[in-house]
């Protein structure tokens, strides 16, 4: 079967008239794929930022975590260190020896001695400041 035609035709001048509205079509058709395809690869750049923020508040997660489980440790520690006992071992070990009962002063004792008031203070400082 032959698809060229062997003699030539009377009207090989004739062409076809270009359809307009068939143009317009294409141009459309093509402006509707461009569309799509910016859709589809704004839809992938989302998901892969949505992924990779995923990863990133795991891991400040993990870190909060970590950092939670140290406070609770150094707490924990700060604790044991100011116990009675350890505070008490630490005063022998700098050669501290424990208060006499005529060196510890009562609260209400001092509660009761009049206080005196910011002038009378400031002339004792001025007094003491001019005796040196």
């Amino acid at each position: 079967m032959r698809r060229v035609p062997q003699q030539p035709y009377p009207n090989a001048r004739v062409r076809r008239e270009r359809d307009p509205r068939a143009a317009r079509r294409q141009t459309l058709m093509l402006a509707c794929c461009l569309a799509l395809a910016a859709g589809f690869v704004f839809a992938v750049r989302q998901q892969i930022l949505a992924v990779e923020f995923g990863y990133k508040t795991e891991s400040l997660r993990r870190e909060r975590e970590q950092l939670l489980d140290e406070q609770r440790r150094l707490l924990l520690q700060v604790e044991e260190s100011s116990s009675p006992a350890r505070l008490e071992q630490a005063a022998r070990e700098l050669g501290m020896q424990p208060a006499r009962a005529e060196q510890i002063e009562s609260a209400t004792k001092r509660a009761e001695e009049p206080r005196p008031t910011p002038r009378a203070r400031a002339t004792a400082t001025a007094r003491n400041i001019l005796r040196r």
